[in-house]
Formats: structure tokens, sequence, C-alpha cells
């Protein structure tokens, strides 16, 4: 575990990979996150004319 942790945290390749791997990990739960409100607020379309929103 400790060399894990050393190459993570001690070596350019290690932050590449821990940089890379959050850029790629923020990017699925986005996808996901999106996914799921998509189908929470479904879109309508465009308005009619005759709903004025108002009165």
């Amino acid at each position: 575990m400790d060399t894990i942790f050393s190459f993570l945290f001690g070596t350019r390749e290690g932050l590449a990979v821990l940089f890379f791997g959050g850029i790629v990990i923020v990017a699925i739960v986005a996808f996901l996150l999106e996914k799921r409100t998509s189908k929470l607020y479904v879109d309508r379309g465009p308005k009619q004319d005759d709903d004025s929103g108002l009165f």
C-alpha cells in the first residue's frame, strides 16, 4: 500500500494518473446526473400560442 501512495503522490506519472483519473470520474458523474435530470424534467417543447403564461 505504501508503494501505491508513493507512486501516486511522489512521482510525476502518479500525479498524472490522479489528474486524468479525476477528470474521468467527474465526467462520468456529470453524465449520470444529466441523464437523471433529463428524466426528471421532461422537455415539453415550444409553448403554444394560446398559452400566455400570465392570465
